[in-house]
């Protein structure tokens, strides 16, 4: 019986394989079986309760098979060979003969058939390209780089920190200005110190010269005369000295009846008709006083009795009885002998002052070609200093706008470092070239006029420029107040070795120009800043800074326009339109030439400034010069 139902039960169940087999091949539901991880776990968790119900099988019914197998050769049943084969109908004849059963164990094996269909069948359809696309492997997420307010916090923080550095430099330069000029002031100041030492001690020596003389103190002439030539006081002969009436030491010897104080003074060299104070000659002074033993010694020295005082009298009118006789039997053929004998010698001593002077002067002309060449030299090197710091600027600026790495903008900004050093180094030989300049200038200035007045230093020590304070550069540089610009016509040059000015004409609307920067003075970007000023009304600031630019200053025009430069500074770039000519068709239609107004070209400036104390002559003669003043 047993044996029979088990036959009957593993006989039947053909035809519900078949049909279990059929939604396998289908693609129904083992599709959606494997598609769902959870269904997968399901049929994986249906195979031990279907083993745990088995009676009487003689094998496993759900036994998982290797993933390198085939299902349809592990599974001996018509639903795992339906599902081997993918969906084909399955052989029963195979599979009919699987050994005696219990009905339960019929139910285990369908439901093993069923568990493997849902497991291995979904695989292989799933590999076929079922309707239910495959579960994919997650593709990897791209690396999404620095936080960008991370980098935007570390970019602002290297910006401000090299923002404070350069704060740091430009205050670390300004107070090395501001030294450099109270240096410069202290210099100047001792200076007038010991000139008004020295004039005090020249006066102090002509007084004691003059005393000396009236009262015949020879040695203490003699002495007084030597310290003035060693120390280059009473110039340019002491012989001559005089007080502030013109009256000499022979004049002051006359009327003090020295005698012997006469004679020697003669012998020097003294000049025996000079004339002092009311046109009186040493002879008509010692006749006057009735200095008898001198009146004698002045006619054999050259004094002509000829020459009276500004009233028209003569020594002979006022001297006393004794002496009108010796005027009138005096031999006057005499007295033009002794003066053709002093002018020879007056001569003789001046061709020899000359040649001296003339030998001073070569030496000077000499000394101060060597110091123009070396002021050239360092002006040349203070160009380049100062050029490649610009470079290295543009190159730090250009790191920090394209955010290059930190490591990149650090070793820009060392260079920028070594470039000021460069600069300061080369700023502080340019400034020692142009001192040694001015100081032979002033030497050649001093023999060539051949004088050395109480005030002739101040006046060979005078800057050139117009003074005028800082605070006031608004109304007499912009505003021209009282029309002194205007008049002059010229176009204005600053003076300014503070850096104030600089400072100032930044700030206001103006079209700037660093003549040491090589990317301003290109033929496009001059000719746009200038076109600019004139089309907006505005100044055009041409900064020279402390270099002698001003002669290459043509040339750099000229690749603009031929004689640019000229036509600017003598104004006739403004008139007749012809500026008009500086337009170019790339310059769009704000430069259109029906733009450019009359009122606006009125308000066109072209403003140099230099930070040179001494700017080329050339500069200052083509320019209305101004000097800044800064109060202490």
């Amino acid at each position: 019986m047993v044996s029979k139902d088990g036959d009957t039960k593993a006989t039947t169940p053909k035809k519900p394989a078949v049909a279990s087999a059929k939604p396998a091949g289908g693609g129904s539901a083992a599709p959606r079986a494997a598609a769902s991880p959870s269904r997968l776990r399901a049929g994986a968790a249906a195979k031990p309760a279907a083993a745990s119900s088995a009676t009487a099988s003689s094998k496993p019914p759900a036994v998982k098979p290797p993933a390198s197998s085939k299902p349809a050769s592990t599974l001996k049943s018509p639903a795992g060979a339906a599902a081997g084969a993918g969906g084909s109908k399955p052989s029963v004849s195979k599979t009919a003969p699987i050994g005696k059963a219990t009905s339960t164990s019929t139910s285990t094996a369908k439901a093993g058939a069923k568990g493997s269909v849902a497991k291995g069948g979904g695989k292989a359809t799933a590999s076929r390209g079922s309707k239910e696309p495959k579960a994919e492997r997650p593709e990897p997420v791209p690396d999404p780089g620095p936080d960008p307010a991370e980098e935007a916090a570390r970019q602002a923080e290297m910006e401000a920190k090299a923002a404070a550095e350069m704060e740091q430099l430009r205050r670390a330069a300004w107070q090395a200005q501001v030294e450099y000029e109270r240096k410069q002031e202290a210099k100047r100041r001792q200076q007038r110190e010991e000139e008004a030492k020295r004039k005090k001690e020249e006066a102090a020596l002509r007084k004691s010269l003059l005393e000396a003389a009236y009262d015949g103190e020879d040695e203490q002439v003699r002495a007084g005369l030597a310290r003035a030539r060693e120390a280059g006081l009473l110039r340019p002969d002491p012989v001559e000295t005089a007080d502030g009436h013109g009256n000499t030491l022979l004049s002051e010897a006359a009327a003090g009846g020295a005698l012997s104080t006469v004679g020697m003074l003669l012998q020097l060299g003294a000049d025996p008709n000079s004339r002092g104070e009311f046109q009186r000659t040493p002879l008509w002074r010692a006749a006057f006083l009735g200095k008898e033993e001198v009146v004698p010694a002045l006619l054999q020295g050259g004094a002509d009795p000829r020459i009276g005082n500004e009233g028209g009298e003569l020594p002979e009118h006022v001297a006393p009885a004794p002496l009108k006789e010796l005027f009138r039997t005096w031999d006057l053929a005499r007295t033009d002998q002794l003066l053709q004998q002093f002018e020879a010698r007056r001569l003789e001593r001046a061709a020899a002052v000359q040649a001296e002077r003339a030998q001073a002067v070569r030496g000077c002309e000499e000394s101060l070609s060597a110091a123009e060449e070396a002021h050239s030299r360092a002006q040349q090197a203070l160009k380049h200093a100062r050029m490649e710091l610009e470079k290295r600027i543009h190159e730090y600026d250009t790191c920090v706008v394209e955010k290059k790495p930190e490591s990149l903008t650090q070793v820009a900004l060392d260079q920028i470092h070594v470039a000021e050093v460069a600069v300061e180094e080369a700023r502080r030989r340019a400034v020692e070239a142009a001192e040694a300049l001015d100081v032979s200038r002033l030497r050649l200035r001093r023999e060539q006029q051949q004088q050395l007045a109480e005030g002739g230093e101040e006046a060979a020590e005078a800057l050139p420029g117009v003074p005028v304070a800082v605070r006031a550069l608004n109304d007499v540089l912009i505003r021209d107040v009282g029309g002194l610009i205007a008049a002059s016509g010229k176009w204005p040059l600053v003076i300014d070795s503070s850096g104030q000015a600089s400072v100032f004409l930044r700030y206001q609307d103006t079209n700037y120009v660093n003549a040491l920067n090589s990317r301003h003075l290109e033929p496009n970007m001059l000719r746009r800043s200038l076109l600019g000023a004139l089309r907006y009304g505005k100044a055009m600031v041409l900064d020279l800074q402390d270099c002698d630019l001003w002669p290459e200053m043509p040339r750099m025009f000229d690749q603009v326009q031929p004689g640019l430069l000229a036509a600017v500074l003598n104004k006739s770039l403004l008139a007749g339109e012809r500026y008009t000519s500086l337009i170019r068709p790339e310059d769009g239609e704000e430069y259109d030439r029906n733009k450019f107004q009359d009122s606006r070209i009125r308000s066109f400036a072209f403003i140099v400034l230099t930070a040179a104390r001494q700017p080329n002559p050339q500069l200052v003669q083509q320019m209305y010069a101004l000097r800044v003043m800064i109060s202490e």
